[in-house]
């Protein structure tokens, strides 16, 4: 489901002779779903349904996910396509439809209040989409990171008084406390697994059963280590996290190339794609990254687009 399922889809994109405009129609499926998700958030937000009430009451909107941490990943994907392409893009109607999708699918980010959403994989995501565009756009996003760092100090006070937040320092108790507590135990267990690790669905059950710490015994129901790196450890072993940078080494050497492209809309959705691969890495150095069936998808999806670019314009 996680492994098998997205490489054929991925297997499906290499070998079909796609043209400029089933492409765009792939990438126009993947953005309006992420729209989709995040206006059924969005309404079920604003009615009081379906949202998560964490600590002390606080609402968090999680769509169509079983936890506002899978929605934020998911639409964090989608985000940096939506900027990439409106503000690059050649294409009128879809720089202003992609212009317009920003708005519901960043408010439902916002919503979700994932901290890794919000303090590591977004703000990295869209930098990169700065740094990799160049010129006038890497300015741009400077100018946007100071003042994004004047309202944060500016805010800071009010938004770390917010139960949510608040606990994000502190390492005896609460969500960070709980976090490193998983670390240390996903570390072990890796140790005791490196050569082939626990399987791709057995972290629950290792970790409740054996791994996890006297003092984290009131979160015993987590079904992944919360970090990229021992994700992949974890179920897969070494040669899984071989594999896992292999991947990552593999899509750089045919990504980096393509923020030359000649053609604005191609350029656009490289950089797009590059962002999001950047989002995938941040936010899973704190949560879920590849092995959700979602993201599993997005992953393989992003790969096989990257390659047709790029062997798009070898063809030029």
């Amino acid at each position: 489901v996680v492994v098998i399922e997205p490489v054929l889809f991925y297997l499906m994109l290499r070998t079909t002779p796609l043209g400029r405009r089933q492409v765009w129609r792939l990438v126009d499926g993947f953005v309006l779903g992420a729209v989709i998700v995040a206006g059924v958030g969005l309404a079920q937000y604003t009615l009081g349904i379906n949202v998560i009430a964490a600590e002390q009451g606080f609402r968090r909107l999680r769509s169509v996910y079983g936890s506002p941490n899978n929605a934020a990943l998911y639409l964090g994907r989608a985000l940096p396509v939506l900027v990439a392409v409106a503000a690059l893009g050649a294409t009128r109607w879809r720089r202003v439809a992609y212009g317009a999708a920003v708005l519901p699918v960043g408010a439902a980010i916002l919503l979700s209040f994932s901290k890794g959403a919000i303090i590591l994989g977004v703000p990295l995501s869209l930098l990169a989409l700065g740094v990799l565009a160049g010129g006038r756009w890497l300015w741009t996003v400077v100018g946007a990171a100071l003042a994004a760092a004047l309202t944060a100090a500016l805010t800071a006070v009010p938004l770390l008084r917010t139960p949510r937040f608040a606990a994000l320092l502190d390492t005896r108790r609460g969500t960070t406390f709980f976090r490193l507590q998983l670390w240390r135990a996903s570390w072990q267990m890796f140790l005791d697994h490196a050569g082939i690790g626990v399987g791709p669905d057995n972290f629950l059950y290792q970790y409740r059963g054996r791994y996890i710490l006297p003092g984290a015994w009131q979160e015993p129901d987590l079904s992944h280590p919360h970090n990229i790196f021992l994700d992949y450890g974890c179920r897969l072993g070494m040669l899984g996290l071989i594999a896992g940078a292999w991947l990552q080494v593999a899509f750089w050497r045919l990504a980096l190339p393509l923020r030359h492209l000649a053609m604005p809309d191609q350029q656009a959705l490289a950089l797009g794609l590059m962002a999001s691969m950047v989002g995938f890495l941040a936010h899973g150095l704190v949560d879920a990254s590849y092995f959700v069936i979602d993201l599993a998808f997005v992953f393989f999806m992003t790969l096989g687009i990257i390659h047709w670019l790029a062997t798009n314009e070898q063809r030029k």
